[in-house]
């Protein structure tokens, strides 16, 4: 194999940082002018750019726990995708500052009627700040704690000595055995954060299945940003490196997999609440069944399911990395619209659904988890040459 490059990203670092200082300036002034939309916003970026990165630990933890070969070679691109883990702890101290705007439980609606208040008052024991505010720690701490051990033990591996020969499977012991048991926790994390942030923004709606949902479409997020990533060096390798079309096809496979798995969620979920009829339940869809909140479910059946549905089932597609980078882009969108159709029609009627304040929030978190990522990635290289299974992967070929 050819020499491995490393990554240098001064550039990309630099001008994240600066898109980013720029969202953050923007968010400033927002919180001046209306503070409740500018929460709201801030909320809706931060939870797409935390469900990506949950969905990218979840990747690396299972390709380490199903001793899969193949994701050897794309696993430092799935690391990246993991990186800002600790930056989005730093952020995570300003949403107690934005619960009185954001979250009925905390300041109870005027318009709140009296079996409203009921329900809140009894909900109060779990969802109050200093509630919200301590397990958020304890999710923060699981992630962190996953994202950082095992991309240290990866790094670590680029240096000699390298594993001898004919070991790979002691070599991987450790890594596999974290993984396998930090899986469950890092689970229950993203589903209890999602409830706590999320579901919790609507003042009696619930749904047993919130979590798998959320963790569905952040799945395939960070399957397609890792397709995005890979594509990227796969471009820039020498000839004779380790990407080849067949990894570019096993990505595209579970893409299509887990689209379905999304798909399967949204529908059961919408359509048991609808079949059940309560007013706790049938409440989140009322408030995004008119204007344009009703306009992004169709935006959502189609784009999110129909068209990558359509496209992914084909073999021959998954083989090309540029349209599978294509694809990857277009998910990525598709799941920023629907973190957008989660968390602002929840306070925003559907005639207005916009503001330059969703503009600036996505450039302050993006920008900035784009910087800690590069800026982290700095001089590693984009490929895990240190990992015993890497030759075995580069090897892979895929046969259906």
């Amino acid at each position: 194999m050819a020499e491995v490059k490393r990554f240098e990203g001064t550039r990309i670092t630099r001008i994240a940082a600066i898109v980013s200082a720029l969202g953050f300036v923007g968010l400033g002034i927002g919180l001046a002018v209306d503070p409740h939309r500018t929460w709201l916003a801030y909320l809706m970026a931060y939870f797409f750019v935390f469900s990506v990165a949950v969905g990218g630990l979840i990747l690396l933890m299972i390709g380490y726990a199903a001793n899969a070969r193949w994701m050897a070679v794309v696993r430092r691109a799935t690391e990246a995708v993991a990186l800002p883990m600790p930056l989005l702890a730093v952020l995570f101290v300003a949403l107690p500052f934005g619960a009185a705007w954001l979250y009925p439980w905390q300041t109870v609606p005027p318009d709140a009627t009296r079996h409203e208040i009921e329900v809140l008052a009894h909900r109060s024991a779990y969802m109050n700040l200093t509630g919200f505010s301590v397990r958020g720690a304890v999710y923060f701490a699981i992630l962190i704690t996953a994202s950082y051990l095992l991309r240290r033990w990866s790094v670590r591996r680029d240096c000699p000595p390298v594993v001898r020969a004919g070991e790979p499977e002691v070599a991987l012991g450790r890594e596999r055995g974290f993984a396998s048991a930090m899986l469950p926790p890092v689970g229950l994390a993203l589903t209890f954060a999602s409830i706590d942030w999320v579901m919790s923004l609507d003042k009696l709606w619930f749904s047993t299945i919130f979590g798998i949902y959320v963790f569905a479409g952040g799945f395939v997020a960070a399957i397609a940003l890792v397709t995005v990533l890979s594509a990227r060096i796969w471009s820039a390798e020498p000839a004779g490196g380790y990407f080849t079309r067949n990894h570019f096809h096993a990505l595209g496979r579970m893409l299509f997999a887990f689209t379905v798995f999304w798909a399967y969620n949204a529908f059961f979920q919408a359509m048991l609440i609808r079949i059940a009829n309560k007013p706790e339940e049938v409440t989140f869809f009322l408030a995004r069944d008119h204007g344009v909140w009703r306009a992004l479910i169709y935006v959502l059946i189609l784009g999110r399911f129909a068209v990558p549905f359509l496209f992914l089932m084909p073999r021959k597609p998954k083989f090309d990395p540029r349209l599978m980078a294509s694809v990857g882009w277009w998910m990525l969108v598709m799941h920023l619209v629907d973190i957008y159709w989660l968390v602002i029609p929840s306070q925003v009627p559907g005639g207005q659904p916009l503001s330059w304040l969703d503009l600036a929030a996505l450039a302050a978190v993006i920008g900035a988890a784009v910087a800690v990522a590069a800026r982290s990635q700095r001089g590693v290289a984009v490929v895990a040459v240190g990992d015993p299974f890497l030759d075995e992967g580069a090897a892979y070929r895929s046969t259906l």
